[in-house]
């Protein structure tokens, strides 16, 4: 070192050293300043000096530990900012995460993208960002200082949270006005809907892909109610603040269901006062149901609105609705002579029985093998459609099969046995033609004393009980894009309430299935459009909860190239009647989808959703169908490829022998592929429960798993398309093909259940050797 650096050296560390004492020297004055340059010298001349190397050494020291403490002060600064802000925001009700220390399913997990927090005020609230490739704290250019509001103040909403209802002249066609005003002390039931914590979501949706993976430790580790509810336990004091207002109201009751959902009892004066809106009676002329419909828009109060999703039951439910002609053409009856109704019978017209569809799908008979474990299956309806103990024996006398009647404690909800509705007596009888072993249950409306027909409040209702059946067959839907009315602020800001309704019922199934309970709903009997579509629309019309991401969907097929032998065990159905009506025996499976007047009269549902996103489970089975260059594809602007695609599965759905309100006859459409695959799945839970002790669950991981490593378990429908509805059916009508593999006609195909049966009992015992499966 020159003597010059040395100096430079000296000249830097005395800066170094005298700076500090400056700052606790009160005596250090002005004058002093001026004498700097004659103090240095005469400090390094009558002081023992250390070397300049030591002097650099201390410097740099010095230099580092304070840049490395601002940068861990600026960190714990920021921090704090963020846990205010996050606190200042639970006051618009993104309440903080709720993590229990009991749950032994899965871990807390967080995850910095795809937070809710995560957006540009955020990035722009700290001097200094983390830099994860250089591994450094670098300046952040988004930085711009913001004072957080005080603590103690609450945000108030701008407006006020309105809903569309019925304009005067706009009320669906199947209701009827009963008078101008509805009567001030008529009874009248609504619910609140609050806002839930996306991170709480977040989080309980992350368990269900654990326990629903089957390449997962955690899989089959199902959650009770109590645990579920838990992890959705929203902030006390919103809950209190919604609670205090509510009690102001002196409503004749309110009732708390799940975590988020209040059941409110009232008069249609304190509903008028409550919402600002008049209300008006009609008769629902399908189900003789009086409801009460507010005339245009209603508001709700400031008070409470910063805490509410959305509020349900003002407007007739669409899903009782979904048939806008008559239902019984679900239904081909058999008159007294064997010559069906409505027909021309210069061809023999197939019948399908149970026997014969346990020889088509290698399906176990039970009746003979008997179950391995005990288990139970139920059918979930709507509106008016109710369960009769007098068809189903009759129905099990015609096809020669044994099953106990369904228990009174498994018959929830309202019934009216002398009145038997179709879509119920098809499920019902579906499923326990082909598993009469099993515990089979009915739901329909009123279920705990709640009244309401809908789907989101029902599965909610089913959700808080806690002795359920462990399957689900749900045979209704309805378009995504008008599942529910539109919702509009006051300040014309417009939100989807169609969308925001589909997510929480998503959610609800999503804890339906986190109890290991199977949800299986029927795809709809309109193809890619639903009833009222004409084939002149420019998007296709998903239904709704078929495209729901947290059900196994089932989509339907039919028959060709006939076969009309003697079945093996031929029941008394295919003898009771002459020709032309006689039972299958054998035949070619496809997908329905010719518009034939005589059988099929419907087209298999399917499509992708509009809402929501397209699960993992699916993403390659749909990848793969879209690298078809044999395919003709609709145009990509009808419909969302990334949506969640459906069907999953399919299996027959036409001339399927039946009997409903004492009348012989077939059934055709979806409703009858749903509650056969139940029958299914009640088999396969049999053995499932005996290796591992628990059902299996949600379905589809599974199932996409087997269709890649079991190609034999699945049986391949590869003709069809579903391009037409109930009603039109031209060369305008675009929809999707059938093809190899994976499609949105038949899903991964039919089932082949004794194949299914080995390949879960090989994986389920291979998963119960691994330690950490046990």
């Amino acid at each position: 070192m020159t003597e010059e650096q040395d100096q430079q050296s000296k000249a830097v560390g005395y800066e170094a050293v005298n700076v500090s004492n400056k700052l606790h020297d009160k005596s250090f004055t002005m004058e002093e300043e001026q004498e700097q340059p004659l103090r240095r010298r005469r400090w390094y001349s009558n002081r023992s000096i250390l070397s300049s190397k030591t002097f650099f050494t201390t410097t740099l020291l010095i230099l580092v530990l304070g840049t490395t403490a601002i940068m861990y002060m600026s960190y714990k600064i920021n921090k704090l900012e963020n846990a205010i802000d996050i606190k200042n925001q639970e006051m618009d009700f993104d309440t903080p995460d709720v993590d229990s220390d009991n749950d032994d399913v899965a871990d807390d997990i967080r995850t910095k993208s795809g937070s809710s927090y995560d957006s540009e005020y955020q990035r722009s609230k700290s001097p200094y960002r983390y830099n994860d490739r250089s591994s450094t704290y670098e300046k952040n250019p988004y930085y711009r200082y913001r004072p957080h509001p005080p603590r103690h103040e609450t945000p108030t909403p701008d407006t006020t949270l309105c809903q569309a209802s019925i304009f005067p002249g706009q009320a669906p066609i199947w209701l009827l006005p009963l008078s101008e005003l509805s009567d001030p002390d008529a009874a009248i039931t609504f619910f609140l809907a609050l806002k839930q914590n996306p991170k709480a979501v977040q989080k309980l949706e992350r368990i269900f892909w654990k326990i629903t993976d089957p390449d997962s430790s955690e899989y089959q580790k199902w959650l009770t109610r109590s645990e579920i509810n838990k992890i959705l336990t929203l902030d006390s004091k919103i809950l209190s603040a919604v609670k205090r207002f509510l009690r102001k109201q002196s409503f004749t009751s309110v009732e708390l269901i799940g975590t988020d959902v209040f059941a409110i009892k009232t008069t249609i004066r304190q509903a008028s006062e409550f919402f600002s809106a008049q209300f008006r009676p009609y008769k629902n002329i399908k189900t003789g149901r009086t409801i009460h419909l507010a005339q245009g828009e209603m508001c709700l109060t400031d008070e409470i609105s910063q805490y509410v999703d959305f509020w349900l039951d003002f407007v007739d439910d669409p899903f009782n609705n979904r048939e806008p002609t008559d239902p019984s053409k679900k239904l081909t009856v058999f008159s007294s002579d064997a010559n069906a109704t409505d027909t021309v019978t210069t061809q023999n017209i197939p019948i399908i029985v149970p026997q014969f569809v346990r020889s088509y799908y290698n399906i176990p008979d039970v009746s003979k093998t008997g179950l391995e474990s005990d288990v139970s299956q139920g059918a979930l309806e709507f509106g008016g459609q109710f369960y009769s103990e007098q068809d189903l024996e009759k129905y099990l006398q015609e096809v020669n099969i044994t099953s106990e009647p369904l228990k009174t404690k498994h018959i929830l909800g309202i019934n009216d046995p002398s009145n038997p509705g179709v879509e119920t007596m098809l499920d019902i009888e579906q499923m326990v033609g082909i598993n009469p072993l099993a515990e089979t249950w009915y739901f329909n409306d009123d279920v705990k004393n709640i009244s309401s027909d809908g789907m989101f409040i029902k599965i909610l209702t089913i959700n808080e009980l806690d002795d359920l059946p462990q399957i689900l067959s749900i045979s209704y839907g309805r378009p995504e894009a008008n599942v529910c009315a539109g919702v509009t602020n006051c300040d014309q800001n417009v939100v989807d309430l169609n969308k925001r309704f589909t997510i929480r019922a998503n959610i609800e199934f999503m804890k339906l299935t986190m109890k290991g309970i199977t949800v299986l709903v029927a795809t709809g009997d309109d193809g890619v459009n639903d009833f009222d579509a004409d084939c002149t629309n420019t998007m296709f019309n998903p239904i709704y909860p078929a495209s729901s991401p947290f059900v196994t969907s089932v989509g339907a097929t039919t028959l060709v190239n006939v076969q009309y032998n003697v079945l093996q065990d031929q029941p008394p159905a295919c003898t009771a009647f002459n020709p032309p009506l006689v039972c299958v025996s054998g035949g070619d499976e496809i997908a329905v989808s010719v518009y034939d007047p005589l059988f099929a009269k419907y087209t298999s549902g399917g499509g992708f959703s509009n809402f929501a996103p397209q699960p993992p489970y699916q993403k390659a089975a749909v990848h793969d169908y879209f690298k078809k260059t044999s395919v003709m594809f609709p145009p990509p602007s009808m419909y969302n490829r990334k949506g969640r695609a459906y069907p999953d599965v399919a299996a027959f759905g036409v001339n399927i022998f039946a009997v409903v309100n004492g009348t012989d006859g077939l059934g055709f459409g979806t409703s009858i592929s749903a509650p056969l695959w139940a029958g299914i799945v009640s088999i396969l839970n049999s053995r499932s429960i005996k290796i591992t002790g628990k059902t299996l669950g949600f379905l589809n991981p599974l199932l996409y798993k087997m269709a890649k490593e079991c190609p034999e378990c699945l049986n391949d429908i590869t003709v069809g398309n579903n391009k037409c509805t109930r009603a039109v059916c031209t060369d305008q009508c675009k929809g999707f093909q059938a093809a190899c593999g994976w499609d949105p006609v038949t899903g991964l195909g039919t089932p082949n259940a004794g194949n299914i049966l080995q390949y879960i009992t090989e994986l389920l015992k291979k998963k119960m050797k691994k330690t950490e499966y046990n």
